[in-house]
C-alpha cells in the first residue's frame, strides 16, 4: 500500500537526462550552473523544494560518467535510451512503481521556478485528474504530472513508439502558469549560456 505524508500525494520527481546531448557536446546533466551544481543536481533540488518526496534521474548515454559525478542522486539507467525519450520516461516509471504521482521534468527545461512546480503539485493534489500539463500563454510546457493509474498503463502497456504528447492531449488537464521557462529546451552551448545567465 502506498504510504502518504500528510494529505499530499506521494510524488516522485523524475528528471529525464538520458540523451546523447550531441549538439551540446557534453552531457547536459553535468552542465555547471552559476551555483556550481551540475544541472541534474540543480533540477533535483528544484523538484524537492517544490514538494516531491524523492527524485530519480534517468540516464543513458554516458551513464557511468554522470553517476560518478552525482553519486548522491538516485538514478535509473535506460539501456534503450537511443530509442527516444519515451523509453526513458518508461524507465523512470518502472524504477519507482510505488508512487501516487510523478512529476516529470526534462533536464534541459531550465529555469522553471520552484513556485511553478509547487503550484502544479498543489493542483494535482486537490483535483483528481490522470495528468496535469502546465502551460505558458496557451503553449503546453515540457513538465508533466501523472497519477499512478495512468503511470501504470504507460509503464506496462504502452508501446515503445508511443507519441506521448498526442496520447496525453485528451487526458491531461491544462494549468496556465506565468513561467516562460516551462517551454525551455536547451540543446546548444549558446542556448545554455543564455539559460545559465537567467539562472544567476
Amino acid at each position: 500500500m502506498v504510504q502518504t505524508r500528510g494529505e499530499m500525494k506521494v510524488t516522485i520527481g523524475i528528471i529525464l537526462a538520458a540523451g546523447a546531448s550531441s549538439r551540446m557536446g557534453s552531457p547536459k546533466a553535468l552542465l555547471e550552473t552559476p551555483s556550481g551544481l551540475p544541472l541534474a543536481a540543480h533540477q533535483a533540488a528544484l523538484l524537492l523544494a517544490a514538494g516531491c518526496h524523492e527524485v530519480l534521474v534517468v540516464v543513458g548515454s554516458e551513464a557511468e560518467r554522470i553517476a560518478a559525478r552525482l553519486p548522491h542522486l538516485a538514478m535509473a539507467v535506460n539501456a534503450n535510451w537511443a530509442r527516444g525519450r519515451f523509453s526513458s520516461f518508461q524507465c523512470g516509471l518502472r524504477a519507482r512503481p510505488d508512487a501516487e504521482g510523478y512529476l516529470i521534468l526534462p533536464v534541459d527545461t531550465v529555469g522553471v521556478r520552484v513556485e511553478t512546480l509547487a503550484a502544479l503539485l498543489a493542483r494535482a493534489n486537490e483535483c483528481e485528474r490522470p495528468a496535469w500539463r502546465p502551460c505558458f500563454r496557451g503553449e503546453p510546457g515540457r513538465a508533466l504530472w501523472l497519477d499512478s493509474d495512468l503511470a501504470s498503463h504507460l509503464r506496462e502497456k504502452a508501446p515503445d513508439d508511443l507519441r506521448l504528447d498526442a496520447y496525453l492531449q485528451p487526458l491531461a488537464a491544462r494549468m496556465e502558469l506565468d513561467d516562460p521557462a516551462l517551454l525551455s529546451n536547451v540543446n546548444t552551448p549558446e542556448e545554455w549560456a543564455q539559460a545559465r545567465g537567467a539562472l544567476s
